[in-house]
């Protein structure tokens, strides 16, 4: 998986959403610097957190995941 690639995903459907990464990271449990890691291709998400990260962002796993 290409850490950038996921991470343009991320923010591309986190702004769809209209969620600001502090948003998401609360609903999330985690920090807006884990969120905007992520989206940077710095570091993925913890795999337990793929299904809540998918729906929060309204996309299936397999979706975040290609």
């Amino acid at each position: 998986m290409d850490k950038y690639k996921f991470g343009e995903f991320i923010y591309t459907q986190r702004k769809k959403q209209g969620l600001t990464q502090e948003e998401l990271g609360r609903r999330l449990k985690v920090t807006n610097k884990a969120v905007s890691k992520w989206e940077t291709g710095e570091t993925l998400p913890d795999v337990l957190l793929l299904a809540p990260l998918a729906k929060e962002l309204n996309v299936t796993i397999d979706e975040l995941l290609t």
